[in-house]
């Protein structure tokens, strides 16, 4: 990167293969581009074109059959691929790289209210004060324009699908990430 631009993310030569019962089939090939920070890019392409691929691949939660066949993702000067799992997760997966993922109303559990949802991720990610759960909680849903006392105590099946869509972006903020 050039400028006074802050490097956030590079990805170098990215080829992401699926192994199935007919053979290898590689859904991302030698893709590569720099991302500052305080910056957005737009992956386009048809149906299978391997977009959501390479947001799986991003935060490292490609399928079983899933591989990086070659390349690398430096994230704040570290290939993130060579990073022990367990220090993934506790390191990078949502808090410093999140993913808004497809289909919002399959993405939320029913049985789970917005809060206690919302609640469990702070929990796994040792945000233990329940107070503190709140604000975060309530700082996230003021994000994404929904009103925190309207819709925390609410079940997904009690909102719209433009509601729960935005419930999984405040969901994918919760953490503050620096990559979404």
């Amino acid at each position: 990167m050039t400028g006074n631009s802050v490097e956030k993310i590079n990805i170098k030569n990215l080829s992401i293969d699926y192994k199935t019962k007919l053979g290898i089939i590689t859904a991302v090939e030698n893709i590569s581009f720099e991302l500052a920070e305080g910056k957005s890019i737009g992956i386009v392409g048809e149906s299978g074109s391997g977009k959501s691929t390479l947001g799986f691949a991003l935060i490292r939660s490609l399928p079983e059959n899933g591989s990086v066949r070659s390349g690398s993702i430096i994230v704040k000067d570290k290939d993130i691929l060579n990073i022990q799992e367990k220090n993934f997760n506790k390191i990078y997966r949502w808090k410093e790289i999140s993913m808004i993922f497809q289909g919002s109303m399959n993405s939320l559990d029913p049985v789970f209210s917005v809060e206690n949802q919302m609640r469990e991720i702070l929990k796994v990610h040792k945000i233990k004060d329940r107070r503190e759960h709140h604000l975060i909680i309530k700082k996230a849903l003021t994000a994404v324009g929904l009103d925190p006392e309207a819709v925390i105590k609410r079940y997904p099946h009690e909102l719209s699908g433009g509601m729960k869509q935005r419930i999984v972006i405040a969901n994918a903020l919760l953490l503050e990430p620096s990559i979404l």
